[in-house]
């Protein structure tokens, strides 16, 4: 019984040093792994950090394309309606001033979709999120409403060609309710366009100061 004891003691002895070893060269494994595993979520955090610093400043070129548009929207529709007005006011019976977009059904409103369905708008702060949430509902709005005065021209006054009966009153040479009507929404877009430049430029500075 004693020498069982013995001998059992003697083989931990001997392979003390053995199992310490072992012992020791887990612990090294396991904290590699450890590390490895900590630097890849740093690693991950500061792509995504990046990733997301990058869209949020892709955001900016899209404000000032807004920016552009509209003041070339705004220049083009000022001329066209102080030319009509004078005609008006002289007694005339002028064609009636319209705006079309080139290349397009609509003004450029889709860069938001893209930033939220990327998950980068969480960089942006709560409240800069939701002034620019609002800023793209109001550009969706102008488009759509761009779109009913569009359809209005194309349908009602390209397809009725130059002849002045079509828009005039014959008795009192005055603009019929309808196309009076007509010229008023372009003169809402202009307003309505002027209001979402300078809510772009607000917020274009806002984004400027976040990245």
């Amino acid at each position: 019984m004693t020498l069982g004891w013995s001998t059992a003691r003697h083989v931990v002895v001997r392979h003390r040093g053995l199992i310490g070893k072992f012992a020791f060269e887990l612990v090294i494994v396991f904290v590699g792994v450890t590390a490895a595993f900590a630097l890849e979520n740093v690693r991950e955090r500061e792509a995504e950090a990046h990733y997301r610093t990058e869209m949020v400043a892709a955001l900016r070129p899209t404000l000032d394309d807004t920016i552009r548009h509209n003041a070339a929207f705004d220049h083009e529709v000022t001329g066209k309606l102080a030319a009509f007005d004078a005609a008006i006011a002289a007694g005339k019976e002028p064609a009636l001033p319209f705006f079309r977009e080139t290349n397009s059904e609509r003004p450029p409103i889709r860069a938001w979709d893209g930033l939220v369905a990327s998950g980068a708008a969480k960089a942006i702060p709560p409240a800069l999120f939701f002034r620019l949430a609002l800023f793209y509902t109001r550009q969706e709005s102008f488009g759509e409403r761009y779109v009913r005065y569009n359809d209005f021209t194309e349908q009602r006054v390209l397809a009725a060609g130059n002849d002045p009966v079509v828009f005039y009153d014959p008795a009192t040479h005055a603009l019929k309710p309808e196309f009076s009507a007509y010229v008023d929404r372009l003169r809402d877009l202009q307003v309505f366009g002027k209001q979402i430049t300078q809510q772009a430029i607000e917020l274009r500075d806002a984004l400027a100061k976040i990245e």
